[in-house]
């Protein structure tokens, strides 16, 4: 069993011997140059700073309509690519001087070495380390300071311009809005204004108005109707009862007293005699004449004859009027009255036909007011709903202006560092030492993979594959 291990660390150990050389050497070499190195290296040092993302607000129900979230769990990623970008570098290049502002090769040396020195990390939900490699450690607490500004100002700022915004926005809408509204309700009001009486809140009384009124006509037409029945009565009775007739009538009764008269003192021969015989014939016979044409008079000429008797009975005696001027008295109150009745009758129907006329016009008038009420009403909602969305904005500013101080808070501070990042030199001896190790191995076993020289006999019977009958062993001090 040993004899087979042996034959099999033989060759191991025969190539290390014949490449000693080439093993020790990088093990003595490589432990000096990683020391020299170690010595020679620029020293990097690491600080960091870690802030403290706190949303009270969010866990309050009564708050947290109010409150903007940061979302920094969403946005860890754009923040970091934000603080990496150049704009950012170079703000930070420049207000801290860490390269002069002509020397534009330096700067974008400094930039890109900003940009692979700094780390941003989330930590958890809540925590965020903003971390820096730097060469220059009196630099890193500056430079990690203003790091930290910019990136909470960065976080902030969407919050911040959201709420801003919507306050200028809103408030500018608002007015523009308002002023819209005070147009519609100008315009509501002067429609209102003008056409006061025939709104919809008057149609329910203006239904009954026509009702009443077409109650009114018909009453005063009935009223009419009688007060010219009974004045054709009237006409009709002063028509029978001609007062020319009865005018005759007492001439003749006069005339046959005084032919009385006459006759018991002269006989019929007498002149004065035969002249009343030809008067009270002649008054006969009118009024043969004017009782024969009684039926044809008119109404009018009834009244005219009428109106002229009590005109000539009046002049003559003012105390004892006829009792035929009565009724002509009747008939002229039936006339007022029927005048009266038309009169009322011809108001009521223009009423009754104006108030039609404005129905007529209130399916018009009623669309044209409910596309003003439906504007103002519109307008009036979108005002309310822009002043209470204005005010909600105006709570969330002051709410996140009220929480800012304490929402983000720097819990640990950079400070400067003292110890390096470097490894110490015996760390770096014992690297070398290890590393010399594997180099000089490694090229042995190069070399030995590349050597074609035979130094076994298994090695010649794999070659020839014939068996070995002697082997001749190197003599110091022969010749060949």
């Amino acid at each position: 069993m040993r004899h087979k291990l042996f034959a099999k660390l033989y060759p191991l150990i025969h190539a290390m011997w014949v490449h000693r050389y080439l093993i020790l050497l990088p093990v003595l070499i490589m432990p000096l140059l990683m020391t020299a190195g170690s010595f020679l290296k620029a020293k990097r040092y690491y600080a960091q700073t870690t802030i403290l993302v706190q949303e009270a607000a969010m866990l309050n129900p009564f708050l947290e309509d109010l409150s903007i979230s940061m979302n920094l769990k969403q946005r860890i990623k754009a923040l970091r690519v934000l603080l990496h970008s150049h704009s950012v570098l170079e703000r930070v290049t420049t207000e801290l001087e860490l390269a002069p502002v002509t020397d534009k090769t330096q700067r974008e040396v400094v930039i890109s070495n900003l940009s692979q020195s700094l780390s941003v990390t989330l930590v958890g939900n809540d925590l965020v380390q903003l971390g820096l490699n730097w060469p220059t450690p009196s630099e890193m607490p500056v430079i990690l300071n203003k790091v930290s500004d910019i990136f909470l100002d960065k976080l902030r700022a969407p919050g911040r311009a959201s709420v801003d915004g919507s306050e200028v926005f809103l408030h500018k809408q608002l007015e523009s809005t308002q002023q819209d509204l005070e147009l519609a309700e100008s315009e509501l009001a002067l429609f209102k204004a003008e056409h006061a009486d025939n709104l919809p809140q008057l149609q329910g009384m203006k239904v009954q108005n026509d009702a009443r009124l077409n109650s009114l006509i018909q009453e005063t037409e009935l009223a009419l109707l009688h007060a010219k029945t009974q004045r054709d009565n009237f006409f009709q009775r002063l028509a029978s009862t001609n007062p020319v007739v009865g005018m005759l009538e007492e001439e003749i009764v006069k005339a046959e007293a005084e032919l009385a008269m006459l006759r018991a003192s002269y006989t019929d021969r007498h002149s004065a005699v035969k002249a009343v015989l030809r008067k009270l014939g002649r008054l006969k016979q009118e009024r043969s004449r004017l009782v024969d044409e009684q039926q044809s008079l008119s109404a009018q000429e009834v009244s005219q004859l009428w109106q002229r008797v009590a005109n000539h009975t009046q002049s003559r005696d003012n105390n004892n009027q006829p009792i035929l001027l009565s009724q002509f008295e009747k008939l002229q109150q039936a006339e007022s009255q029927i005048q009266t009745l038309d009169g009322e009758l011809k108001l009521l129907q223009a009423q009754a036909t104006q108030i039609q006329s404005k129905r007529a016009e209130f399916a018009t008038l009623e669309k044209q007011l409910k596309i003003l009420q439906r504007n103002y009403d519109v307008k009036s909602r979108i005002y309310n709903q822009l002043l209470e969305r204005y005010e909600m904005a105006k709570v969330t500013g002051h709410l996140g202006r009220f929480e800012e101080p304490d929402k983000l808070q720097i819990i640990d501070r950079p400070i400067q560092p003292h110890r390096p990042l470097n490894w110490p030199w015996w760390l770096n001896f014992l690297l070398g030492i290890v590393a010399g190790l594997g180099l000089g191995l490694s090229l042995a076993c190069a070399v030995q993979l590349l050597d074609t020289r035979l130094y076994q006999t298994t090695q010649i019977n794999r070659l020839t594959r014939v068996p070995v009958l002697a082997r001749i062993p190197n003599f110091p001090g022969s010749s060949s």
